[in-house]
């Protein structure tokens, strides 16, 4: 009964935080209609596409003076129902999931790379207050290019990144194998995550 009850508590957390059912018809159409202002379409596609998950985008000049967009997604708990041995792995694959969804939903725009924040709330117990508060902390960010962005979804064309990956898909394994070779990590701190 333990194990049922287990498995039932995992599946309905599992499926409601994952990001909206959206389709790459949907998002394509959505995409080829709104070209011109990258702010008010990544506003529109973003939280489609992310659900409560997407917590803000923004664009700002970066140091070579090119357009840098900028994507912060994450959930809204300080609970979480990774084990801790494969808490890495997972968050690291969903990052993957979230870079094609979103990479493919802005495509069509002008930028000069793409920045992609993994913030939750955490329990944090610090020296000078030894009660665990919840606090927000971005705990992974990477960044790619939008040249490099452009020549993946070249090479994939029929690709769905809106279609659930199977676990053990060999696709989908050389998909995010092939992405996450591309993207830069600029923040890393999940070995700081103490997973209970």
């Amino acid at each position: 009964m333990k194990l049922v009850l287990n498995l039932l508590v995992t599946a309905v957390l599992f499926f409601g935080c994952q990001p909206k059912d959206v389709s790459k018809q949907e998002v394509t159409s959505l995409r080829d209609g709104n070209q011109k202002n990258l702010l008010s379409f990544a506003n529109l596609v973003l939280p489609k596409i992310l659900g409560q998950e997407f917590k803000r985008f923004e664009t700002e000049v970066d140091k070579d003076q090119k357009h840098e967009a900028q994507i912060t997604y994450g959930s809204n708990s300080a609970l979480t129902f990774n084990d801790a041995s494969e808490y890495r792995k997972t968050n690291t694959e969903y990052h993957s999931l979230v870079l094609l969804r979103t990479s493919y939903a802005l495509a069509l725009h002008h930028f000069h790379r793409l920045s992609l924040s993994l913030s939750k709330p955490f329990f944090i117990q610090g020296e000078k207050n030894p009660d665990a508060e919840i606090q927000e902390a971005e705990i992974f960010r990477t960044a790619i290019s939008k040249s490099d962005l452009d020549l993946f979804w070249e090479n994939h064309p029929q690709f769905d990144p809106y279609r659930a990956p199977k676990l053990g898909e060999k696709e989908w394994e050389n998909v995010t194998g092939e992405i996450q070779k591309l993207w830069k990590v600029e923040l890393d701190e999940f070995s700081r995550v103490k997973v209970e």
